[in-house]
């Protein structure tokens, strides 16, 4: 025996034993769980031990969606988030500057204005004083809308004749027609401007494997463009990359992947292709978030619809012909509508039994959970979106149609599966906080706000299954993932308290004593 832990509270995940008090590894694998007295006589004078003093293991933390190579540049650029005003923004932005050479890009992201103190959306002027020689992009905190400069428009060729994109919108003064300096779902079309070279990638893979260490993860399930796969596959055979990485690939990629002989699953052990991406609305931060009904704010705008029913059916069946599964993004409810349509058209033409997702589900209409049922379609959430949401979905959305929004206790009756992940880098990694916000339905940081809708919370066993089990069925790697089993992979997550016997307000402040990942401690907190 490799490895042995002992005296600690091994929550298994496997409901056929599913406490230990100690396990043993060998190589890479887990060999054996028991009692201390048990483990001990496995051992040898080789073997290493730690004694965790009753601290808790989990199964590997998995996060089940986020961006990988784009959380590492997100902690390398300039950093919105959590800024509680314009003001603080601008001047984040102007130290950023500061360092830069005139013409350079100042990249970065994290702003939410609807948690600013001046309660308005930015524009490029709130950018021009600040860094008139530099275009400037800041992303949106979730994603999916783009803060520039005048410089920046300039530079990506944005003015009053430019047509929106596709499925996208700029947002022009009513006045003049010129760009504000704000767009929405349009990407695309300014980061073809903005070269990232391949030590920045490098770079950015090692940053946000780090922090995923910090976090306990041993595994992501990450949507990443194959310029990021290139990156990862090079430190995976340099035997740098430790983090298991489910990757998903984006639906414009497909062809290319298909010229290159990619086929889902291929890969090894620690990097491998799993489904195709599409996106079947925005956000409800940006308001692109698609609806059934209008926003409560805005009476106008029931949001984008970034490909209809039709075009949604077309792109599954051209991923189902090439052999792939899908993982869409639908936020609103419209958009999980759409999705659901799409797919069960597309399972017409091309049946059979599949492991599809729908990204998000921040709100779905309680006739549509039924179908997400029978579709057999994986529920792929992000419990910490409510730490931020909570208030800007009542304003947008309306408390009635917010009963159904981050409905998991619901989805959970409906025996959908549940898969957590973070949507890292729009919000923090630390699956703690997906942890604390399912079970609680409420954080700390809230102050005395009570928790919301709590009957739509979850136990802290079904939440740690869905930071596991779940994952490692999503990603066909059940039978060598996703519980602390005899047989099965080393990968573990070792915490400094015992969740079980905290109260959930409490569990956010807890650290990740130790990360293991077949069989190798890659982190340990100093």
């Amino acid at each position: 025996m490799d490895l042995a832990i002992l005296s600690s509270k091994i929550f298994t995940g496997n409901p056929r034993q599913p406490w230990a008090e100690a396990l043993g590894i060998k190589q890479n694998r887990i060999v054996t769980l028991g009692s201390n007295n048990e483990i001990k006589k496995e051992c040898n004078a080789r073997t290493r031990i730690l004694e965790l003093k009753g601290r808790l293991v989990t199964p590997g933390f998995v996060d089940g969606h986020l961006h990988f190579v784009n959380m590492g540049l997100a902690l390398m650029r300039v950093d919105l988030r959590n800024a509680a005003s314009l003001a603080v923004c601008r001047e984040r932005i102007r130290q950023a500057a500061a360092k830069h050479k005139p013409g350079e890009w100042i990249l970065g992201r994290g702003w939410n204005h609807h948690q600013w103190t001046e309660q308005r959306e930015p524009n490029r002027f709130d950018l021009d004083d600040i860094a008139p020689d530099n275009p400037v992009m800041m992303i949106r905190t979730c994603g999916h809308s783009i803060w520039l400069n005048s410089a920046a428009l300039a530079k990506t060729e944005v003015h009053r004749d430019t047509p929106d994109p596709a499925g996208g919108r700029i947002d022009r003064d009513p006045k003049t027609g010129e760009p504000t300096g704000l767009l929405h779902e349009a990407r695309a079309m300014l980061e073809k401007h903005i070269t990232v070279g391949p030590e920045t990638l490098r770079q950015a893979a090692l940053t946000a494997q780090q922090e995923a260490f910090r976090f306990g993860l041993t595994g992501v399930h990450s949507c990443e463009l194959l310029q990021h796969w290139d990156t990862l596959s090079a430190l995976n055979r340099e035997e740098k990359l430790k983090l298991r990485v489910y990757h998903t690939l984006p639906t414009d990629e497909l062809a290319a992947a298909r010229e290159r002989g990619i086929k889902p699953g291929f890969g090894d052990e620690r990097l491998w292709f799993g489904k195709i991406k599409l996106f079947a609305d925005g956000s409800m931060g940006a308001a692109t978030a698609l609806l059934h009904e209008p926003y409560s704010d805005d009476p106008a705008n029931s949001g984008i619809a970034i490909l209809n029913v039709a075009e949604l059916q077309k792109k599954v069946e051209a991923a189902y012909q090439a052999g792939w599964e899908v993982a869409v993004h639908a936020i609103g409810d419209k958009g999980v509508s759409n999705v659901l349509d799409a797919i069960a058209a597309a399972r017409q033409k091309y049946p059979g039994l599949r492991r599809d997702r729908i990204e998000h589900v921040q709100m779905i209409r309680p006739s549509d959970l039924t179908r997400l049922y029978e579709l057999g379609i994986t529920a792929s959430i992000q419990p910490v979106h409510l730490l931020n949401d909570r208030p800007t979905a009542e304003r947008k959305w309306g408390l009635t149609r917010c009963r159904y929004a981050y409905a998991y206790g619901s989805m959970r009756t409906n025996r959908i599966p549940l898969l957590f992940g973070s949507d890292a880098p729009v919000e923090s990694a630390n699956p703690l906080l997906s942890l604390q916000l399912a079970v609680a339905r409420r954080s700390p940081q809230w102050g005395s706000v009570p928790a919301w809708f709590p009957e739509e919370a979850l136990t802290l066993e079904q939440s740690l299954a869905s930071f596991s089990g779940l994952a490692a069925w999503s990603s066909y790697r059940e039978d060598r993932l996703g519980s602390l089993s005899p047989g099965k992979w080393a990968d573990l997550t070792v915490l400094e308290k015992d969740l079980f016997a905290l109260a959930p307000e409490e569990w956010s402040e807890v650290k990740v004593e130790t990360t293991i990942i077949n069989g190798e401690v890659v982190y340990q907190k100093q």
